[in-house]
């Protein structure tokens, strides 16, 4: 298990997750069983036993089975269950229409300030400008906070490290995630503080005044804030980069795009299966439990190897084969499932589609500009570093959205890279 931790697996580290399934369940030394089928990790997912523990950012978390609290549970993670049930509220189609409005303008805009230079960095010109941009059009904020965010939130993306779980050693970057999340605690008390539940021009806004007697209140918008922002801005930025990487390993998958915009659904679904963001959770069991007949005693912590899971052969033949439209029984795990689904996932998934059409349409001959991409050193939730795409040109932002294009005069090249 301590080959999770290293940096030289994560640009493939499937093979990796796929003898770990193989093993079934694996128990680590001071009470950690970590779980990699489906079946398993989809019913530690379900259980409202199985708390998701948040420390402070980069804080050292006692290693394996730890005492319960005098209550007899452990304390959920804050703000998760209430940041979903905020989010099902408030993200309603009018909203999501009106953010998807606006994305579709901000991606190509993106795409114009690289045409000139004929060359596109998927990560940083194109990821991860995406999802802090939506967050910020959501809550009001202005465009000249975006770039603040990135930065306040980038250093917390190793927060979900499973080192302490793994070799009881702190995640790397303790002392950079402390400052980041004391700073970003200050950002969302000042929010509270100045503007309480007012999102100004926010397209939550006409929402949150529209609700009846009992609407939320500042602390619990400001917390959904946080929620899509931690949680949501570097995987959805890692979704991003890995449709486009997934769209040039898969040139006939492209092409699908480029003739039926709406296959670029199934493509992102397939993508979350197949190269997910979020390879790992980790859960604390709040309570003895019973996983698909393994008894896991109460303080045990949880790790659930969803990238394996997702690859399960019991979902379906050739499980480790990108095949959009396959289907798979169960489906994946890339949101959770219950009361803690993501809240973020209808934004996530939006910005995919979008990138992933548009891509398609405007980025002419699309190939890999250099060797093997590079990653992150993030064991949990593991993203590309850089992503250098070549091409012959960018068509204009006028082409409509949904209008299936003719296959390209010329074929479009792999020039690296296998089928995830």
């Amino acid at each position: 298990m301590r080959r999770v931790l290293d940096t030289a697996v994560r640009a493939d580290p499937y093979p990796l997750w796929n003898g770990i399934r193989e093993h079934g369940p694996v128990w680590l030394d001071g009470g950690v069983v970590v779980f990699s089928s489906h079946a398993h990790c989809a019913e530690v997912l379900r259980s409202p036993a199985a708390h998701a523990v948040a420390p402070p950012a980069g804080c050292p978390v006692p290693h394996g089975r730890t005492p319960l609290p005098d209550a007899g549970r452990l304390p959920d993670a804050p703000g998760v269950r209430e940041a979903s049930a905020l989010a099902r509220r408030v993200l309603t189609p009018e909203v999501l229409a009106g953010v998807e409005e606006f994305l579709r303008g901000r991606v190509d805009d993106l795409l114009d300030s690289v045409a000139a230079r004929g060359r596109l960095e998927a990560v940083t010109d194109l990821a991860y400008p995406l999802p802090v941009a939506a967050i910020c059009r959501l809550f009001g904020l202005p465009r000249t906070e975006e770039t603040r965010l990135h930065r306040l939130v980038m250093p917390l993306s190793r927060m979900w490290e499973p080192h302490p779980a793994v070799d009881g050693t702190e995640a790397p970057g303790g002392a950079e995630q402390r400052r980041a999340q004391a700073a970003l605690d200050g950002y969302v008390a000042e929010l509270v503080e100045r503007r309480g539940d007012d999102v100004g021009q926010g397209l939550l806004a006409p929402v949150l005044a529209s609700l009846p007697p009992g609407r939320p209140t500042a602390r619990q918008v400001w917390e959904l804030f946080r929620e899509l922002l931690v949680s949501g801005h570097e995987s959805t930025a890692a979704l991003l980069s890995n449709t486009v990487m997934a769209l040039l390993r898969a040139p006939h998958v492209l092409d699908a795009v480029r003739r039926e915009p709406g296959y670029a659904e199934q493509v992102v679904e397939e993508v979350l299966r197949a190269d997910p963001p979020f390879q790992l959770l980790q859960r604390r069991a709040a309570e003895d439990l019973d996983v698909c007949g393994v008894r896991v005693p109460a303080g045990t912590t949880m790790l659930l190897l969803l990238a394996a899971a997702h690859r399960d052969p019991g979902l379906r033949p050739a499980a480790d084969v990108f095949a959009p439209g396959s289907g798979a029984d169960g489906g994946h795990l890339a949101f959770g499932l219950g009361d803690r689904f993501c809240p973020g996932a209808p934004l996530a998934r939006l910005a995919g589609r979008l990138v992933c059409v548009r891509f398609a349409q405007r980025v002419a001959a699309p190939r890999f500009a250099t060797g093997t991409p590079s990653y992150r050193p993030n064991v949990a939730l593991r993203g590309l570093r850089a992503l250098w795409v070549d091409a012959d040109g960018f068509s204009g932002r006028d082409l409509p959205w949904d209008r299936p294009l003719p296959p390209p005069r010329t074929s479009l090249s792999l020039s690296e890279g296998r089928a995830s």
